[in-house]
């Protein structure tokens, strides 16, 4: 709401004018995207935008602004200025602009009209270029720009110094390309009828449209061609959207369904890329699930159940020789074993203190042990039932050998007993005991070494879980390993230290059998039920997934393509004209007021068109701004535009442009660039009246190559009583722009040019006087060339009063001032034109005639003189009405 405001305070204080109008499109501006600001900085400068104007703009509507050079106050007129008085006074200082010779100096006279003549390459243009940077007028084309000398190898910066007054006061600004010019100046118009307000449109209809709704107009055409182009933009991303994505084969309640279904510029390709992302178990599980639905459940779960028994049976045996060979049973049967050996020492050392007298060795040990138990099994259940072993009483005999017993064997038998019976033998054999139970444990958990790759293949090929198959190999091996370890090492006797074993993967195993068991349960069901649906639920992720895998890079360049035009859509709005449409209704209303168009009229008539009645008439607006159709009166529905000839169409801009500065208060200069450019001769001597009748109250600059426009605006300002003041420019071989402070010979008055020989005269004639044959010849040729021609010149001058040349008008009241020329008066020229000739068109008995004497040659000067004044003299007299 702030910049509302602001922006309806800033147009509340804009004027009437173009300038005032500028300044608030300025205003206006700060709220507009950068690329429109830089769209308006090239039309206001540039009038018309070109092909790579537009690719610019749209470039930098895409970058949202990036780069953009903005509209500024430098570069439109000042409105403060309108109030002011300004004119030129003198262009000079002029540094590496076009071909200008530098030095010279061009002035314009501070009232009336100053006409600036120039042939076609004169340089002419060079100086109409420099005013309008200047006086920030629309460059009209590229043929406007100013461009150094190119035949120059080195330059430097373009510049020139402008002497001007503003309201009297006389001011020197000194210009350059880089900089803006002073803001005074920019109150001076510059009419060029390329970048007139009225021009002819699409539909052959002539039209006006002040240049700050003009360029409202184009910028609104610069959206729309923008616009255009970033929907071309926009269309181009989506035909490149693969028939894969627009008609993609997953399913709709799927993850990748309902990625697919909000793909969009939001979109995380990481996303993408974990869904597609499918590991060795998925893929498993995937193979898992096809199988198990695309065949006869009750098949496949017969088969599934003989699996999950198989599984079971295995991983049963691996994980008894997992418990058997752990660490913490080898660490068992290490400490059983050490106690064994303990207590058998302990057992041998008894032994020895008791046998040591004995006459056989060995006795206690294992063998000996052997033979004692077997002896006491014999005794006990044969030889002496009842009686405790040995028995040593009356009669007793030895049981092995059976002789009787005497006291001493007796005391032998009694003892070896006692040992038998003594509390290390029995701890010796506690361990023994304990030590090979444990070895025993160990021969009824091994594994086969065939059942191996029948467990590996098991899970690899049925379960699909190569990973946990290269699992049970590696703990299968380390387990058969430490097994055999274990038994070669106890059959030593010896027990070292093992490395650690891998722990058995069971919780993977429990997983695998938990799965089967679900769906072996899953299959025994109806086929419609929900373990049956969860099944195909889950089949559809996966074929979803293994789908996204294979068009993963199409969906994330779709996903970048969304992003770009997601980009572009969001910079549509930028090409919205509304604000522009409101802007130029709110111009249009200030600017082509009724006083306008009443004015339009007033100057239409004195250009007098093909006697037609135009007028101004409101149309239907265009993109929103506001049209206005130059219109016949009796016929307002005619195409003007295939009406009008080229040269009434620019008397129409004229009058245009003349109508805009009579309702402005502005009496600064006026610069007119060629205004009769393509103008027959009735509309010449119009636009000539009109300038001169303009410059009875402001400065007129004209500057045009047309020597008939000249005469006519010599004669019409002659007419009007208006200052008239000339000069001409003209070019060498390397140069151009050198200035003359008169007009070209064909348009000077006859007594300048009779003037102009004498001086000439009185300067070369001491070439006679000095002998210089050579130069006197050519003074002599030139002279009577001057001569010739004016004569020609003057006798143009004695009918002037009824007909000129360039002229197809007749003045009839001249005719009784063409009375006053006599016979003597036509001898007397044609003998003095004669004599002109005859050095010029020399006989072939004369191919060397002598030179003139200078006295000569001033009798033939003074003839002429004498001749033109005594005619105007008499004509003079006559004042006929």
């Amino acid at each position: 709401m702030a910049d509302l405001a602001k922006e309806t305070d800033t147009a509340s204080q804009a004027t009437g004018s173009e300038a005032g109008a500028l300044k608030d499109i300025l205003a206006w501006s700060n709220s507009c995207p950068a690329w429109q600001r830089d769209a308006l900085l090239r039309l206001c400068t540039k009038g018309e935008l070109d092909g790579a104007d537009l690719e610019d703009l749209t470039a930098l509507c895409k970058s949202n602004g990036k780069g953009s050079i903005v509209l500024a106050a430098q570069h439109i007129p000042d409105p403060e200025s309108a109030a002011m008085t300004v004119n030129l006074g003198a262009i000079y200082g002029v540094e590496n602009v076009n071909a200008l010779k530098e030095g010279e100096r061009l002035t314009f006279d501070k009232k009336g009209v100053t006409v600036v003549y120039g042939d076609n390459g004169s340089g002419k243009s060079g100086y109409v270029r420099i005013l309008k940077k200047v006086c920030r007028a629309r460059m009209s084309s590229k043929n406007d720009s100013i461009s150094p000398n190119i035949y120059e190898a080195e330059t430097g910066p373009q510049k020139a110094v402008i002497e001007f007054s503003s309201d009297g006061h006389k001011r020197t600004h000194e210009w350059s390309a880089d900089q803006a010019g002073d803001a005074r100046l920019s109150s001076i118009s510059v009419f060029d009828s390329r970048t007139a307000n009225v021009h002819v449109d699409e539909a052959n209809d002539v039209a006006y449209t002040p240049f700050p709704m003009r360029v409202l107009e184009q910028l609104a055409e610069v959206c729309q061609h923008v616009k255009k182009c970033i929907n071309a933009d926009i269309q181009e991303l989506d035909d490149q959207t693969p028939e894969a994505i627009s008609q993609p084969e997953c399913h709709d309640g799927t993850a990748v369904g309902r990625l697919i279904a909000g793909l969009g510029s939001t979109t995380k390709e990481q996303d993408v890329l974990s869904l597609a992302a499918l590991d060795e178990k998925d893929k498993a599980q995937l193979d898992t699930l096809k199988t198990d639905l695309g065949t006869d459940p009750a098949k496949v779960a017969r088969r599934l159940e003989t699996l999950m028994i198989q599984l079971h049976d295995v991983t049963k045996a691996f994980e008894a020789l997992q418990n058997a060979v752990g660490d913490e049973q080898v660490s068992r049967l290490t400490s059983l074993h050490q106690a064994y050996q303990t207590t058998q020492a302990a057992a041998a050392a008894v032994a020895g203190n008791i046998f040591a007298d004995e006459p056989l060795p060995d006795i206690g040990s294992e063998v000996w042990r052997a033979l004692w138990e077997t002896a006491r099994r014999y005794s006990e259940q044969h030889a002496y039932l009842d009686t405790p072993f040995p028995f040593t009483g009356d009669a007793a005999r030895c049981v092995l050998c059976q002789q009787e017993l005497d006291p001493e064997a007796a005391d032998r038998l009694n003892r070896f007993e006692g040992f038998v019976r003594d509390e290390t033998k029995r701890k010796e054999e506690e361990a023994a005991t304990a030590y090979q139970s444990a070895l025993d444990e160990l021969a009824t958990v091994n594994v086969p070494a065939a059942n191996i790759p029948i467990m590996i293949a098991l899970i690899r090929d049925e379960l699909n879980d190569n990973e946990l198959a290269t699992s049970i190999r590696r703990t299968a091996v380390m387990l058969k390993w430490r097994l055999r370890k274990i038994h070669r090492e106890h059959t030593l006797g010896e027990v070292t230290d093992f490395p650690v074993a891998d722990a058995w993967p069971g919780a993977a195993v429990t997983a695998h059998t938990t799965n089967l068991s679900e769906r072996i349960t899953a299959l025994r069901m109806e086929d419609e039920s929900e373990a049956r649906n969860q099944m195909r639920a889950t089949l559809e992720e996966f074929v979803d997934r293994e789908w996204l895998a294979v068009i993963q890079q199409d969906i994330i360049s779709e996903i970048r393509r969304r992003k770009k035009r997601a980009a572009l859509n969001a910079i549509l709005k930028d090409t919205a004209t509304n604000r522009i449409t409101t802007k130029s209704v709110e111009i249009a209303e200030r600017l082509v007021t009724n006083a306008l168009r009443a004015q339009f009229s007033k100057e239409i008539d004195k250009f007098d068109i093909a006697g037609l009645a135009i007028e101004l008439r409101k149309e239907n607006p265009r993109l929103g701004v506001p049209y206005f159709r130059v219109s016949l009166m009796r016929k307002p529905d005619a195409r003007v535009g295939e009406i009008l000839s080229e040269g009434e169409h620019r008397c129409v801009a004229l009058a245009a442009f003349l109508a805009e500065l009579t309702t402005t208060e502005s009496r600064s200069a006026i610069v007119f660039d060629d205004p009769v450019s393509s103008l027959d001769h009735l509309h010449r001597e119009a636009v000539a009246d009109r300038l001169a009748t303009e410059g009875r109250q402001r400065q007129i600059i004209v500057l045009t190559h047309d020597i008939a426009f000249l005469f006519l605006l010599d004669q019409a300002c002659r007419a009007k009583g208006t200052h008239a003041a000339f000069r001409s420019v003209t070019r060498n071989v390397d140069h151009a722009g050198f200035v003359q402070q008169d007009p070209p010979a064909r348009a000077q008055s006859i007594e300048k040019i009779i003037c102009g020989m004498q001086n000439q005269f009185d300067i070369e004639k001491c070439f006679y006087e000095s002998g210089g044959h050579d130069k006197w010849e050519r003074t002599v040729d030139s002279l009577q060339k001057r001569l010739r021609w004016t004569w020609e010149r003057a006798v143009e001058e004695a009918v002037g009063p009824v007909i000129k040349r360039l002229s197809n008008k007749v003045e009839t009241k001249g005719l009784a001032k063409v009375t006053t020329l006599t016979l003597d008066d036509c001898t007397q020229m044609r003998q003095a034109y004669g004599r002109c000739s005859t050095f010029l068109h020399s006989t072939a008995d004369a191919l060397n005639p002598p030179l003139p004497k200078p006295d000569v040659v001033q009798h033939e000067i003074t003839v002429i003189r004498n001749w033109v004044q005594d005619i105007k003299q008499r004509q003079d007299k006559i004042n006929w009405l």
